[in-house]
């Protein structure tokens, strides 16, 4: 051994066996990454650009009236084939809200919730089920601590709507009883569909174009709110203003409460208890009313009924320990509470 080789000492190769192989430093996260986000904030974590949401709202809208057609021709040709209605009443726009067509309305409108689901998940890689709440699952047992407000509240509501504005006597027919039959099974997946697609997926897409939780929620409000009303087609600027207020306490109810279980409760109650003594009064026809006239300055009733009920429903659910905040990039799964939170 020469003596410039004498007295070194040779480092072990960095793979020989019984030693570690070497850890890369890790790599710090985007600060927006770990960021606990609102609800309506969620996309914001994951996925940018400001086109995700532009196409999020584009597909939802194009993807609904797909399949709202599909069902609507499939509904009316039943209507067709057992001579309910025919081609020269078609031509001249008379459709009545038959028990087909009504199912049809319904179903097309529960697809909204895979369509919303997959739509967020195919362009902002986070996992359908976190569509239904930053815990990422439908809280029922929160549901149900909500349903004891807003059951009574719209009960008395309607109750009393219809001491003072009686729908008319009631009769049980074939299509009285197929039409109760199908609002108490449908309507609820139709109230939920249009809060999936509406106040979860239209609400967050435009929420993710900034960072600032009041901006994104105002962009996030007035965008959905703007296309829930545009798309019930009303002709009368007080039923315009009633269904805009009606999705901007949806979206109160939704941030404040952390998920759609508040907003898809009071939609549905809302629609199975108007829908139910109208039908049963063979007055479903006048669901579809909505020209110039129809509506009044009584309307600032229900709207004032959805915003105290909205702020009411959003402030018991925070004190009942809902989480409405979560870190959804962390693992595409955002931090969830103990089984024992909602």
């Amino acid at each position: 051994m020469s003596a410039a080789t004498e007295g070194t000492v040779r480092e072990p190769h960095p793979l020989a066996p019984g030693t570690a192989e070497p850890v890369p430093p890790p790599i710090a996260p985007h600060s927006d990454a770990l960021r606990p986000w609102p609800y309506h904030q969620a996309l914001r974590a994951e996925k940018r650009g400001w086109w995700r949401g532009a196409v999020a709202i584009l597909s939802l809208v194009v993807g609904f009236l797909l399949v709202n057609t599909l069902f609507s021709i499939v509904g009316i040709g039943f209507d067709l084939l057992t001579g309910r209605t025919n081609l020269d009443a078609l031509a001249r726009g008379e459709i009545s809200l038959s028990p087909a067509v009504m199912l049809a309305n319904n179903l097309s409108l529960a697809a909204l919730i895979p369509i919303a689901m997959l739509l967020q998940w195919g362009l902002f890689g986070l996992r359908p089920r976190f569509l239904s709440s930053v815990a990422g699952r439908f809280r029922w047992r929160l549901l149900g601590r909500q349903a004891l407000i807003v059951i009574p509240v719209w009960a008395l509501y309607v109750g009393l709507s219809y001491v003072l504005s009686p729908a008319g006597e009631f009769r049980l027919t074939a299509d009285s009883i197929a039409l109760l039959v199908i609002v108490l099974l449908t309507t609820p997946l139709q109230s939920a569909g249009e809060e999936y697609g509406a106040r979860g997926l239209l609400n967050r897409a435009a929420a993710s174009w900034t960072a600032d939780p009041r901006l994104a929620f105002v962009l996030g409000a007035v965008v959905s709110s703007a296309l829930f009303a545009l798309a019930h087609l009303a002709g009368d600027p007080w039923l315009i203003a009633y269904y805009a207020v009606f999705g901007l306490s949806m979206c109160l109810v939704t941030t404040w409460s952390g998920g759609l279980e508040g907003s898809v409760l009071i939609h549905a109650v809302n629609n199975v208890l108007l829908l139910t003594p109208t039908v049963l009064a063979g007055q479903q026809d006048a669901v579809f009313d909505r020209q110039d006239g129809t509506g009044g300055v009584y309307m600032i009733l229900p709207m004032a009924i959805c915003l105290g009920v909205a702020a009411l429903v959003g402030w018991y659910s925070k004190r009942a320990g809902a989480v409405t905040r979560t870190t959804p990039s962390a693992t595409s799964a955002p931090t969830t509470p103990s089984s024992s939170a909602v």
